[in-house]
């Protein structure tokens, strides 16, 4: 009797993991086993989860920070130095309004500040129909590495962003070293320019007064980075998983390092739809408290290591 308990158990075991290997969309084995080798720039992938196309960004190293000549770089962007980094998948767009109240329906996503449906007088930007293909704002760290984790991926490390952001020939935005508008969302264009405000009448971000000044995160085509990743200058902020400290530089491994230990502040990078042309440059970071120049324009994409 104990023996033929112990083969029922046995095999009932056996069946648990072969359908969590095999039949479970949600289990790590099976999204591990879905993910594709990167080897080739160019090379894109689809998520099973939230449908979000992602680019291949291949194994090597590239120039991570600032050169010693740029006199528009701050201390925490130097030293320049050599950084190798595995292959890895990343979001080619900041994820979307839609995407992100995929993961609010599944109850996956709670965050605490977010403008959904609390506004009575005007439909909140979150929700707005003409504006789920547009970066989802969003202010919690905890919330950007929840999403990540529903979707199966997970934040990308603050090397991975700039990798992806530069290329490997240390490049001040991504798609070169100028800029206009042609290329990014930025304060010239939108604040300063006054054109965005005559022409804009979308909804407001949250509770500021004025209009949201963002754009569809698949714009700028003319400014992808050299391994076809959209808006990473300009248009939101976008968080990454490492802990801010301003001379890490100095001491980071030269192979796939991933931030400090702890800190007060996880880091940002990209600029946002008002900042200056001079935070838009792929070695800008962004590591103090979320102050008002973030304010309204926080997002964030996902990565994913890519299969040996």
């Amino acid at each position: 009797m104990k023996y033929r308990r112990f083969i029922h158990g046995t095999i009932l075991m056996t069946l648990v993991f072969f359908g969590a290997a095999c039949g479970g969309g949600n289990s790590v084995i099976d999204r591990a086993s879905r993910v594709p080798p990167c080897t080739t720039i160019g090379q894109t992938w689809t998520s099973p989860t939230d449908g979000m196309t992602l680019i291949c960004v291949p194994a090597g190293e590239f120039l991570m920070g600032a050169a010693s000549d740029d006199v528009l770089a701050r201390d925490d962007e130097k030293p320049q130095h050599r950084v190798y980094l595995d292959a890895y998948w990343l979001d080619r767009t900041e994820v979307t309004n839609a995407e992100f109240a995929q993961c609010m329906a599944a109850g996956a996503c709670q965050p605490k500040v977010y403008d959904d449906t609390d506004a009575k007088t005007y439909i909140p930007y979150t929700i707005h129909p003409d504006y789920q293909g547009y970066p989802a704002l969003l202010y919690e760290y905890e919330a950007v590495a929840a999403y990540c984790q529903w979707a199966g991926r997970r934040l990308p490390t603050e090397a991975e962003w700039e990798k992806a952001a530069r290329g490997t020939d240390g490049r001040r935005f991504p798609w070169g070293n100028e800029i206009d508008c042609s290329y990014a969302t930025y304060y010239d264009c939108t604040v300063n320019s006054g054109q965005l405000d005559e022409n804009h009448t979308g909804p407001r971000c949250g509770e500021q007064s004025y209009t949201c000044r963002t754009a569809q995160v698949d714009t700028h085509p003319t400014g992808a980075s050299p391994y076809g990743a959209l808006n990473m200058a300009g248009n939101v902020w976008e968080w990454v998983a490492d802990w801010y400290a301003p001379d890490y530089y100095a001491v980071s491994p030269t192979n796939n390092p991933t931030g400090p230990a702890a800190g007060a502040y996880r880091v940002r990078r990209g600029g946002g739809a008002k900042s200056l042309a001079s935070d838009l440059r792929a070695t800008a970071r962004a590591g103090d408290s979320v102050g008002h120049f973030f304010d309204g324009q926080i997002g964030f994409r996902c990565a994913l290591s890519a299969a040996k």
